[in-house]
């Protein structure tokens, strides 16, 4: 329950991917437990019906969970993500939220379920500390749900162009104090436009400006995305909520070499975090080489800006179709640093290559989007 309200601390730590990951092993486990728990310990009335209460709730949201937001589960298994696509038709984002929150239905019940078991209520000590633990989580859960959306940054869209085919750019006016990392994204919701009230997070492109200007590429894949079509800010700017910035590729280059070469490889929308990074390398005089793929010309973003990038210390090669071994290899370097983005048969081929040519893993990063 705490995982699931985004730790900063926790992200800048290990990565918030990271975070959602543990945050499902720990519910698979707890799931397992408790069937288990059920099936060997039996009990009537008002325990087992707050126990069953709970335990079918956490079952059900787990089943949905596992096929609507564990992309790296439905990657695997063809029918799994049939499914996800059908009912995807159906539930929007922010339904789908609103469905996972029922685990707070489910934490209740097993709260009271605990409560009204005798031999376990009479364990003094046991009972202060679970209630005890309890009530603060479920405290800092109702207080991130309820009282600190209204402390969010308040930012205004104030204009969205079309950059490809699919794909808007947002541009935002930010307050002054709202401050990010190259690489990093954010979660953001428009709290005045229905289906839009829900925060979903988008890769920053640009690096903080004396302009207060936030930009944000996002391609129409989903309700929520393109619901933003919707949004027009040319009548008048539009309200947003921003959260805190997110995100773990600073964080990557910082534990390393401050002039080591980057190396970045990127596919399709997968470029929008690093536009930020090759500003702050261009002004660190990094040595970059970049490598852009797109599956379709009217795919492509931002190629004409980083064509016109002056600076010796970048290499930008641009190209229609994934690129090929011999291409990667030829620009390859035992000291660099790899940066990898974009679809994940894409990232997971070059993460395998480079680990095959030599390449440390430490020194490769992928920030995965698939929870």
């Amino acid at each position: 329950m705490y995982l699931s309200t985004r730790p900063h601390w926790l992200d800048r730590l290990i990565g918030l991917p990271e975070v959602y990951m543990m945050h499902g092993m720990i519910a698979l486990m707890a799931v397992f437990s408790a069937w288990l728990h059920k099936m060997l310990v039996h009990s009537g009335g008002l325990i087992s019906l707050t126990g069953d209460i709970g335990l079918y709730i956490f079952s059900g949201i787990l089943a949905y969970s596992i096929v609507m937001m564990a992309g790296w589960i439905t990657r695997r298994i063809p029918i799994l993500n049939k499914i996800k696509t059908e009912i995807g038709h159906v539930i929007t984002h922010e339904l789908s939220v609103w469905l996972h929150r029922l685990n707070v239905v489910g934490v209740i019940a097993i709260f009271l379920h605990v409560q009204l078991i005798g031999y376990i209520s009479r364990l003094h000590g046991f009972m202060m500390l679970f209630n005890m633990i309890s009530i603060l989580v479920i405290g800092y859960y109702l207080y991130y749900k309820l009282i600190q959306p209204h402390f969010e940054k308040r930012a205004y869209l104030i204009e969205k162009r079309t950059i490809a085919d699919n794909i808007k750019e947002l541009v935002i006016r930010v307050p002054d104090n709202y401050r990010w990392r190259p690489g990093d994204w954010v979660f953001i919701r428009f709290p005045k436009y229905r289906g839009l009230r829900e925060a979903h997070p988008f890769s920053i492109v640009n690096t903080i400006n004396e302009q207060h200007i936030l930009k944000l590429a996002i391609r129409g894949d989903g309700d929520f995305t393109k619901l933003l079509q919707n949004l027009n800010p040319v009548q008048r700017a539009v309200e947003v909520k921003l959260s805190k910035p997110f995100g773990q590729y600073h964080q990557f280059l910082r534990g390393h070499h401050a002039q080591a070469p980057l190396i970045i490889i990127a596919g399709g929308i997968g470029i929008t975090p690093f536009m930020s990074v090759l500003e702050a390398a261009i002004q660190q005089k990094r040595q970059v080489t970049f490598l852009y793929s797109s599956k379709r010309q009217q795919d492509a973003i931002y190629v004409d800006e980083l064509r016109a990038v002056k600076s010796d210390h970048v290499h930008f090669i641009f190209q229609i179709g994934r690129f090929k071994s011999d291409q990667v290899a030829s620009v390859m370097q035992g000291d660099a640093l790899y940066l990898l983005a974009g679809p994940h048969a894409m990232t997971n081929h070059w993460q395998n290559f480079l680990q095959d040519h030599g390449i440390s893993k430490a020194n490769v990063y992928y920030e995965s989007f698939d929870w």
